[in-house]
């Protein structure tokens, strides 16, 4: 404990300040509190939540339960430990990811399509403090330090709890915001919250939701999701320490944080909404609903049914990392400026019509869209918002005209040791899977330079924490983003 010395005019007296809780698996790593963050516990009967005590046992990962944290809206007043906090007080939630390093299971060395596997097993992973030398593994059986932590060296990430959503929106619509232009997605970073039963962010561009995430919690290094912080949540989910299992997809087709399938699918998309009590061997349902309520075919975050649609099976994981709304990342291929496909900057976008909104070259110019007149002589995005330089925000993967070369993914990413893959048909939609939970699997390329990952409510069994898809980086009405604070 730490000992102190108050004095008065009339007397002195010794104070006495209990150490925070620590956990000792986590060999340094337990969560860092900064900031407007407040750390809480959250009820496995309900999901209410109260005010941590730090000083006592708020979290333990060798139970499952990961660390939970609040940024409370303005005006409202840190309500001091044990004290319950109401659900309309609070702005975001937060999980804590500890830094960790972990045993790899596959190199990753997949160029195409053969036939996929079931190959779900536990990961095994140390967590390791910072303080410690990087581990720098490439083969199977050695370890490796998890990049996301080794890109701010940091003993671990705040990772957003649930996808971005848009202050007051009281309906789908409402949440489709994309700011006209760098000012205003600086200035709709306050229009961030990060809640359960809430609409979903999405047609937003990259460049904008980058702009927003860079712009919520500056002094807190907020920032747009990348491939390597998804990874290090996924490798997380699948050890010890978190459900290890196939995370419930979000099948609500409103678009609402935090819901729950109450059936597992067990197809693919399909384009059509299959009942499981009709077609259990083929069912793929999927409805919405009205927030803070169970839907037909789903249930609601505050109904605690809803935890199997979190990492770690109970209320303290994250959700929405299957299903929901299709998730941006800020992680793109190389431009091919430079003509080697590795050297050149983040790629812009396809071409003068679907883009990113950053500024940079083009990678399908010549691509044409149906019923979409598209000037293929633009190679260019010159009026935009500008790349970021500082590669702590962003992953940059070599350039391809190919989505099956696989074998460009990083260790670490949830994409590169997934395989191996193959094509798949469900009715008459041909899917490219991977061999975790059979989950879609398509790489970025020329024509989709940007990832998306978890994929969108409507896509059955090849939504999930190992889905990755490539994008334009347009806004599109089910795409969306979360947000990552790294301190």
């Amino acid at each position: 404990m730490i000992i102190g010395l108050t004095k008065s005019k009339t007397k002195c007296s010794l104070y006495f300040e209990q150490p925070p809780y620590t956990e000792s698996i986590l060999n340094g790593t337990d969560p860092v509190l900064d900031g407007d963050l407040i750390p809480i516990t959250i009820n496995e009967e309900n999901g209410q939540v109260t005010r941590a005590d730090k000083t006592k046992k708020w979290y333990s990962y060798a139970e499952q339960k990961w660390a939970n944290a609040v940024i409370l809206k303005d005006g409202i007043e840190d309500p001091g430990p044990n004290e319950p906090i109401e659900e309309s007080d609070i702005e975001s939630y937060f999980v804590w990811i500890p830094r960790y390093r972990y045993e790899i299971f596959d190199e990753g060395n997949y160029d195409g399509l053969t036939t996929k596997t079931n190959k779900e097993q536990i990961i095994n992973i140390e967590f390791e403090s910072k303080d410690e030398p990087v581990q720098t593994g490439s083969k199977v059986g050695q370890w490796l330090t998890h990049p996301a932590f080794t890109a701010f060296n940091t003993n671990g990430l705040w990772v957003g709890k649930f996808e971005t959503g848009y202050d007051g929106a009281g309906s789908t619509g409402a949440a489709q915001v994309n700011p006209d232009n760098e000012a205003a997605a600086i200035e709709a970073a306050n229009k961030v919250i990060i809640k359960p039963n809430v609409y979903s962010w999405r047609n937003i561009q990259v460049a904008k939701a980058y702009t927003v995430g860079r712009h919520y919690e500056e002094d807190l290094n907020s920032h747009m999701m990348k491939n390597t912080e998804w990874g290090a949540v996924a490798y997380l989910q699948q050890s010890e320490y978190g459900s290890h299992q196939s995370v419930r997809i979000n099948n609500n087709s409103s678009y609402l944080t935090g819901y729950a399938a109450k059936n597992e699918p067990t197809t693919g998309y399909t384009t059509t909404n299959e009942l499981c009590s009709n077609t259990p061997d083929a069912c793929n349902e999927y409805g919405g609903a009205t927030p803070g309520s169970d839907g037909t075919y789903n249930t609601n975050y505050f109904n605690k049914v809803s935890v199997i649609a979190s990492t770690t099976n109970n209320y303290t994981g994250v959700y929405d990392m299957s299903g929901g709304a299709w998730e941006y990342m800020m992680s793109g291929m190389d431009d091919n400026s430079t003509g080697d496909g590795k050297t050149g900057k983040l790629s812009a976008g396809r071409h003068n019509v679907y883009n990113s909104g950053f500024k940079g070259k083009l990678t399908c110019p010549e691509c044409s869209e149906n019923g979409i007149e598209v000037n293929h002589e633009i190679t260019e995005v010159t009026e935009g918002i500008d790349l970021p330089t500082d590669e702590r925000f962003f992953d940059k993967y070599d350039y391809s005209k190919s989505y099956i070369t696989y074998n460009r993914g990083m260790l670490g990413d949830a994409t590169k040791e997934m395989g191996p893959f193959q094509t798949m048909k469900y009715g008459t939609q041909s899917r490219n899977v991977g061999s975790w939970y059979g989950d879609e699997s398509w790489f970025v390329n020329s024509y989709n330079p940007w990832f998306g990952r978890g994929g969108s409510y409507s896509i059955g069994t090849g939504a999930g924490l190992f889905h990755f898809e490539g994008g334009i980086g347009r806004a599109h009405g089910d795409r969306s983003f979360r947000l990552v604070l790294a301190f």
